[in-house]
């Protein structure tokens, strides 16, 4: 079996595993489906627990195991737990395990997104319109997925850049629509990127202003952009930033603990935000002011 620039670390007593610099805790339910069918009965068990498990395949492939065991002191009598250094399988048992772990560690993140996914889809199905937490979710996205372009060493010219704080003002700006915090849009205009106006705009509109232009705007829904598509996009941003082992040029994700956590966060202020928009509907709540300032 081969495995490439691989490094696997595993937390056995608080449920963490580090693949390629990305921790991932999982809930007792998830380190069940996912990780005990792999780890029992060789890797941990009742009285066999393991502690951590560490493997890299590069520059020198090497791997350690720590567990503890529950063992009688035959001058006691006593129980206790005793630590020791688990050697006891060959390297292709070690290979396995870790491929297995890699897979399971990717199931999980599947079976999540789908269900993120699943109840935004619901949630945008339920509101038919836009409301001030998906907006600000957005503009949240739109800003994180262009971080990229205000370091000082990003590949763009001087003239890209002030496009680039261009674009993220007016993304900063779209909250601003709102009148309340109960209103819902029937229809949202998003800017056109920097990178969009350059391959697909300017070639037809030679000399036009970067945004100079109502036609720079892309209106959701439309005609070509129904109205759930952008949380498709956050949610497939998401699953690309979690797999990638390093940034790439399109995704500039050395932090996105502010969208990943926030993916699970954002759907619930969806749903509230749906529950109180449906009893002011009904009059069971005063409209009220928007007085966020984020």
């Amino acid at each position: 079996m081969s495995l490439t620039n691989k490094t696997v670390q595993i937390s056995g007593l608080n449920k963490t595993i580090v693949r390629g610099g990305y921790s991932r805790t999982f809930t007792d339910k998830d380190w069940e489906t996912f990780i005990t069918p792999i780890i029992y009965p060789l890797w941990d068990s009742d009285k066999d627990i393991l502690i951590s498990f560490n493997y890299q395949d590069s520059p020198v492939e090497k791997w350690s195991c720590d567990k503890k065991k529950y063992v009688r002191n035959h001058t006691t009598g006593q129980y206790f737990w005793k630590p020791y250094l688990f050697t006891e399988v060959d390297i292709d048992v070690v290979q396995k395990f870790v491929a297995d772990i890699d897979e399971a560690f990717d199931a999980q993140l599947s079976t999540e997104f789908e269900n993120h996914s699943l109840r935004m889809n619901k949630v945008i199905e339920e509101s038919k319109g836009f409301s001030l937490t998906r907006v600000k979710a957005w503009r949240d996205f739109f800003l994180h997925s262009s971080d990229w372009s205000m370091l000082e060493d990003a590949p763009v010219t001087a003239d890209e850049k002030e496009q680039w704080k261009t674009y993220r003002q007016k993304c900063r700006a779209l909250p601003d629509l709102f009148e309340s915090g109960t209103q819902v849009l029937a229809e949202v205009k998003v800017p056109i990127d920097p990178i969009i106006y350059k391959k697909n705009y300017l070639p037809y509109n030679e000399g036009a202003t970067y945004l100079g232009s109502d036609d720079q705007w892309i209106t959701f829904p439309g005609k070509d952009y129904p109205g759930g598509q952008m949380e498709e996009a956050m949610i497939r941003y998401v699953d690309l930033a979690l797999n990638l082992t390093r940034p790439a040029p399109l995704f500039n994700v050395s932090d996105i603990s502010h969208i990943t956590d926030p993916v699970e966060k954002l759907i619930q202020q969806l749903e509230r935000d749906q529950e109180l928009l449906d009893q002011a509907k009904a009059g069971e709540l005063p409209s009220q002011k928007n007085k966020s300032s984020e």
